[in-house]
């Protein structure tokens, strides 16, 4: 399918905000080729398309933090060009970032008008003024929250509201939402959506970007998909399916990934015993855990936010010490003093943020990916034509999309980028693979990459545990799925039997009868 612009149903509704034939080109590169993209009055308007589809660089031209190369945009009928983001807010278009900008040392009102501060002819910020119309942005959005609390103590889900605020409280009427949930768990989203319908009965237009298909297919009004830099095709919600959206995001027809096939091997690669954690406040955060797993097997550990699973693999992964329990690998009690010690036992770790605890930006792809095996590589001096070579065929057979392994790792897209981290884990030649939140961030067509690779490796006889917030991943990826509820584990059973009622009822705390019975 040619990436070429198709608009399978007419489109309804009254556009507010139009891109025409925009293109926006860099040194050696054309981000948008030619798009036109419609924001519908009142609507969700959908903006969906694998890293590096342009679905950025066209949110930052409709905000005002880029212009275009060429095209223009149409605001109420009327062409516009705003210089920066001060003057698309002017004119009512507000853009909510992936990553917040909460500034944490700030209240909730300071932050709500941070840089646009109210203020009397003397010079002196009405601080009275702003609190009073931060709370009737934090009202209008349901919101509990006082304005006086310092923002940096509420949790991630309040953080968000307090950024919708800001946009409300400057009276917006366009506002874009870059992967809101991407760091939610399920009652935060559960929220979320529930403003942004609010917001839609208020007269607001709202632009989503989102990796999640579900919450796609949930929200969305009109959805338009980008490809290579140009609109791969446009639908109203009556018309749209998954196949839809992934057919035109990857330019193939949409299959089924295939489950894993479950290599046929005896004995146990982990097992803990007992394992329990405190958290510094006191507070158990992991609670006899008990788990196995055998060579060639996934286990998945399903949970809510906060049930213990980032906790539950960091204590494995060497980076939580103070446990009390047993960790034993291939039968041998282990008590890893470092990641780099878990390592040289064979355990590995893909962490939940691979930016934040994981990537080295200003490095190279091939800096990052032998950071942690440079040993192998010589004592003294690394060889860094062996290094080269074994950096080269990883980053093959992982699929990593490059051209030169010397670029920044930063210039990566986000399912690349993941590749990077997972390719730093096997230069290690772990016998167990960790991965937190696997495809957090990725796209669909990445997504189905890295299930392929996590397939490849355990036919070869590997294990892994993963963790994951997504019902429809832990279906798809696991052999078998224990469920953390408050560090416990109260449920555990084979894929086949992992309905989404049955890991809901488990993760929300109750016990399943036939595991009390047992």
């Amino acid at each position: 399918m040619p990436a070429t612009e198709e608009r399978t149903t007419a489109a309804s509704g009254e556009i507010i905000l139009e891109a025409r034939d925009v293109v926006r080109k860099y040194p050696g590169t054309t981000a948008l080729k030619g798009v036109n993209f419609c924001v519908y009055r009142n609507k969700v308007n959908v903006l969906i398309g694998e890293n590096g589809a342009g679905k950025s660089t066209l949110m930052r031209l409709l905000a005002g933090a880029e212009q275009a190369t060429s095209g223009e945009l149409i605001l109420e009928g009327r062409p516009v060009v705003f210089a920066d983001t001060r003057s698309a807010a002017k004119q009512g278009i507000a853009m909510v970032h992936q990553e917040l900008s909460v500034l944490p040392n700030l209240s909730v009102a300071d932050n709500v008008f941070a840089g646009r501060e109210l203020c009397s002819r003397a010079g002196a910020v009405r601080d009275a003024e702003q609190r009073e119309r931060s709370m009737d942005a934090l009202e209008r959005l349901g919101s509990a929250v006082d304005a006086r609390a310092m923002a940096g103590l509420l949790p991630l889900g309040q953080q968000q509201i307090v950024e919708i605020a800001r946009c409300l409280a400057h009276r917006s009427s366009i506002l874009i939402l870059d992967e809101p949930t991407s760091a939610l768990g399920a009652a935060e989203c559960e929220r979320l959506f529930g403003v942004i319908h609010e917001l839609k009965q208020q007269g607001v237009s709202i632009v989503y970007i989102s990796h999640r298909l579900q919450e796609l297919m949930e929200l969305g009004d009109h959805f338009t998909v980008l490809r290579d830099g140009r609109v791969a095709g446009e639908c109203d919600r009556t018309a749209v399916s998954r196949r839809w959206i992934v057919e035109r995001m990857t330019g193939r027809t949409a299959q089924a990934a295939a489950a894993p096939t479950k290599a046929i091997a005896r004995g146990e690669v982990l097992r803990t015993n007992a394992l329990t954690l405190h958290g510094r406040d006191g507070r158990v955060v992991l609670d006899n855990v008990s788990l196995r797993i055998a060579p060639g097997e996934i286990l998945g550990v399903y949970g809510l936010l906060g049930s213990g699973r980032t906790e539950l693999l960091e204590t494995l992964a060497g980076a939580r010490g103070g446990y009390s329990g047993e960790i034993l690998m291939h039968g041998r009690v282990c008590r890893f003093s470092s990641v780099a010690d878990a390592m040289r036992h064979g355990v590995a770790l893909v962490p939940e943020d691979r930016k934040r605890d994981a990537l080295v930006p200003d490095l190279s792809i091939r800096e990052n990916i032998s950071l942690a095996a440079l040993r192998k590589f010589g004592r003294c001096f690394v060889s860094r034509g062996q290094e080269e070579e074994r950096v080269g065929k990883l980053a093959d057979e992982l699929r990593i999309k490059t051209q030169d392994l010397e670029r920044p790792v930063s210039m990566l897209s986000g399912g690349n980028q993941q590749k990077v981290v997972v390719a730093r884990c096997l230069m290690c030649e772990p016998a167990l693979l960790l991965l937190d939140e696997p495809t957090q961030g990725v796209d669909v067509g990445a997504k189905a990459e890295i299930y392929q690779i996590l397939a490849e490796l355990v036919a070869k006889g590997m294990c892994i545990l993963f963790t994951s917030s997504e019902m429809e991943e832990v279906q798809q990826l696991a052999h078998r799925v224990a469920v953390l509820s408050r560090g416990a584990i109260v449920d555990e059973f084979d894929a086949q039997a992992a309905s989404e009622d049955r890991l809901f009822h488990a993760a929300s705390g109750a016990r399943m009868a036939g595991r009390e019975e047992a």
